[in-house]
């Protein structure tokens, strides 16, 4: 006759509780698991709806330095200026703000007589860069000679930037609001202070 084991069903209650044990552990992690997942992705959600709300940068022309600067008269009108215009971004949000290259255009009465080129960078949180951009004014493409040597006899030319600036901001790692800022500014040269005055940006 075999010997029964006293303790068999002792160890099949431990083998029991056991098993119940890990399925309730393995429970709780998937519970857990789940509610993190779904936190992560409503964080990932609400950022991207809520990321139409960055405000657009500022570009704007804010003063200039002036080297070779010859003018002509109103006879002879003509102006060769070499202009370091000194040129801001200020970024009112509290995520950086990454630009490309652009080209800044200058006119005299809606006539190009100028560029000067942005380089690609960046711009922190709450923060204004600046920086100058080179440029040389040239009357070599002005069509109105009267109109120029009036401007010239009356100690002021007229002047207006444009440029169009794209960069964007990183939300997390997955997502990108892309901005546009254009920038349109008027001011006035003035030739014997050789000083822009009067600028004005929209």
């Amino acid at each position: 006759m075999v010997p029964t084991n006293p303790y068999g069903h002792v160890n099949e209650d431990l083998s029991a509780v056991a098993n119940d044990a890990y399925r309730k552990r393995r429970r709780r992690y998937l519970i857990s698991a789940i509610i993190i997942a779904s936190c992560v992705v409503g964080i990932i959600l609400l950022l991207a709806l809520t990321a139409g709300n960055f405000r657009t940068p500022r570009f704007r022309v804010r003063s200039a330095t002036f080297g070779t600067f010859n003018v002509g008269n109103s006879t002879s009108p003509s102006f060769d200026i070499q202009m370091n215009a000194e040129v801001g971004i200020r970024n009112r949000n509290f995520r950086r703000f990454h630009y490309r290259d652009t080209v800044v255009d200058f006119y005299y009465r809606d006539q190009k007589v100028g560029e000067g080129n942005v380089w690609d960078d960046r711009v922190k949180g709450r923060d204004t860069r600046k920086f100058v951009v080179p440029v040389i004014l040239s009357s070599s493409n002005v069509t109105s000679s009267s109109e120029l040597g009036n401007d010239i006899n009356g100690g002021v030319l007229p002047l207006r930037s444009r440029s169009r600036l794209t960069g964007k901001f990183k939300i997390l790692i997955f997502f990108r609001k892309y901005k546009h800022v254009n920038m349109d500014c008027s001011m006035e040269l003035v030739i014997a202070s050789r000083v822009l005055r009067n600028i004005s940006c929209r």
